[in-house]
């Protein structure tokens, strides 16, 4: 280690003489500096004058040691006395106010545009300490650009919605499920509800019920030259209630035309001719080109019983 003066143990209180102010790394007189390290940058070697250990390291290292800071990577001095740390802790709070002093002013901005009769060094010189400025790195993340947090509490109410209601998976691949949301999220409806209970069962029922019944006029409007096939089935529902279905088969394509609720009756030959000879009547009998049913004995005789009556 190089004969370099120790300072004294001994922290004098703060000085306020320039030569003080204008030190910019103070604390190096309280450590016996040593060689500088080879190919260490700003490392040097160097003695503590309060606990005698030998170090190594910068200038960042030694206020670490003295002013015990944690995390620095070397062990802080317990020797250092408070009103000690106190002092040495004023000096290292003069030294870095006296570099920000340091530092370039940078000059307001202004809104108002540069005369023509500015001269260009002027102009050179202003927009030049403001190529000194660090630029601020923006606080906007792409996650706060894209809302990933809103999308994700948004995925976790719409699957809560599925868990609790009991909805099939499959929903999800319904095309309209995918548009009422896409359309609600590129659409300004400030304040917007989903419809109720009722609604959904009422007036939004009839009013789809309508926009069907439109978009199946164009295969209607084909029965008359083409013909139609009656088709009937009879199921039952998760209730178990008794139905039958109506379909209609055309060369424009199949189409379900209603379910009856059978609940209560008897299904003979007479209850089911009378409810196929009501549907003909709807359809139209110039229409009809045959009824198809199941090879049940009373669905048979209903056939027959029907045909009886026309013919007769």
């Amino acid at each position: 280690m190089s004969s370099s003066s120790s300072a004294s143990c001994n922290v004098s209180g703060s000085s306020n003489s320039s030569e003080s102010m204008k030190d910019l790394y103070p604390l190096w007189k309280f450590v016996v500096k040593g060689d500088k390290i080879s190919g260490g940058g700003g490392n040097y070697n160097w003695k503590c004058n309060f606990c005698g250990e030998v170090k190594n390291g910068s200038y960042t290292r030694v206020k670490a040691h003295l002013l015990g800071e944690q995390g620095k990577g070397i062990q802080t001095c317990n020797k250092v006395k408070i009103d000690d740390l106190a002092k040495l802790r004023s000096l290292h709070r003069e030294s870095e106010d006296y570099k920000k002093s340091l530092l370039p002013k940078v000059p307001p901005f202004s809104n108002e545009p540069i005369s023509s009769h500015t001269s260009t060094e002027a102009t050179s010189m202003r927009l030049g300490s403001f190529d000194n400025v660090k630029k601020r790195k923006s606080k906007n993340t792409i996650s706060d650009a894209f809302n990933v947090k809103s999308r994700d509490h948004l995925d976790s109410e719409i699957a809560r919605m599925f868990y609790t209601g009991g909805l099939p998976f499959n929903l999800a691949r319904n095309p309209y499920y995918v548009s009422s949301y896409t359309m609600a999220a590129n659409s300004n409806l400030s304040g917007y509800k989903p419809p109720g209970y009722n609604k959904l069962r009422t007036t939004l029922l009839c009013k789809e019920t309508e926009n069907v019944d439109r978009l199946l006029q164009p295969m209607k409007a084909t029965w008359k030259t083409k013909g139609v096939s009656i088709v009937s089935d009879g199921w039952s529902d998760p209730q178990r209630r008794p139905l039958i279905n109506i379909m209609i088969a055309s060369e424009t394509g199949p189409m379900f035309m209603k379910a009856i609720d059978c609940s209560g009756e008897i299904k003979d030959k007479d209850f089911i001719a009378t409810l196929l000879s009501e549907v003909i009547d709807e359809i139209g009998d110039q229409n009809v080109v045959q009824i198809i049913t199941d090879n049940a004995s009373n669905c048979k005789a209903a056939g027959e019983l029907y045909m009886m009556n026309v013919i007769g």
